[in-house]
Order: structure tokens, then sequence, then C-alpha cells
């Protein structure tokens, strides 16, 4: 076990654009951790508030994190390759040389840097806004669901002119259809 940590954390030591990529996705699984945990213990949120706040955080950390590993990841592993086949070069330096790795890797780190801007500053907004805005949509709708009366068959309809429910009879139906000028 030993021995595959240190195989890890010397892969991360000499590829510095992995390590970037890798520790800014903790960076995020524990930020939105802190804020969803952040929100489930502040007693000044209202239980109700927090139904709707804990999901939402939660998937904005994914969203965040998705959006980062959509974006960065490829980012990195093209200019790697786009310097590996040449089409990026570097001038007098010879491929397969310390320093042609070394700029690779800075090359590689600064895909990251670009990577982690467009996606959490870029995507990651228009997304969450998009999402969220269709959500509460959604949301709204199921509140004005909530708030309307409930039907019970067992009474008649409610309608605004009559604001008495009845238990539904024959003789109370007839009479509700001949006070709205509806025939049977």
């Amino acid at each position: 076990m030993a021995n595959f940590g240190q195989k890890i954390i010397a892969n991360f030591a000499n590829d510095n654009a992995k390590f970037l990529f890798i520790s800014a996705a903790i960076g995020w699984i524990l930020a939105s951790s802190a804020q969803t945990v952040g929100i489930i213990a502040n007693k000044n949120i209202k239980k109700e508030d927090k139904k709707f706040l804990v999901p939402q955080e939660i998937f904005d950390g994914l969203c965040n994190i998705g959006l980062y590993a959509l974006i960065t990841a490829p980012l990195i592993k093209q200019t790697g390759k786009l310097i590996d086949n040449g089409t990026i070069s570097f001038k007098n330096i010879k491929k397969g040389t310390s320093e042609f790795e070394r700029l690779k890797g800075g090359a590689k780190v600064i895909a990251s840097l670009i990577g982690a801007v467009v996606s959490c500053d870029i995507a990651t907004p228009l997304v969450r806004n998009k999402l969220g805005s269709i959500t509460q949509r959604k949301a709204l709708q199921q509140k004005i669901k909530i708030t309307e009366p409930n039907y019970d068959p067992n009474y008649q309809p409610f309608f605004q002119k009559n604001l008495n429910r009845m238990p539904l009879k024959m003789s109370n139906y007839i009479a509700f259809t001949k006070s709205h000028g509806l025939k049977i």
C-alpha cells in the first residue's frame, strides 16, 4: 500500500498539470461539502428553506466539478498531444529532451489554468443558471398546485361563485346546476 501511495505522489510530482487538476477537483468537493454541511447545521435557516438550499448546493457542486472535469481534462490531454505531434513546437528545442518535457509540462499547466477559468467562470454559471431557472419554474408550478384547493369526490367541485362545499347528493347537485344556469 505504501508503494502505491509513493507511485501516486511521484506521478503528481512529475506532472504538475495533473496535480493542479486533481487538487482543484478535491478543492471543489471539499468546498461544496462544507457549504452543504454549513446549510444543514445553520439553525437560522428554516427547515422549509433547507429543503431547497441543500439540493441546490449539491447540484451546484456537481455542476462545478463535472464541467471542470469535462472541459479541463481534455484540454490538458489535447495540449500534450499537440506538442508531441509537433503542431505546437518550441524553437530550437528537440523533442525528448528534458527541456522539451519541462516546457510541455508548463504548457499543460497553462492549459489546466485556462480550462479552470473557462469551466468555472464561464461555463458553470451559464449551465447552472439555465438549469436553475428550469428547476425554479417546476418548483413554482408545484407550489401553485399545492396551494390550490384539493378536490374531494364526496363534495361538489369548488367554483368562485359558490364558496360553500356541500355533500354530493342529487338534491344538492340539482340545486347547484339550477343556481348556475346549467341543465342536467
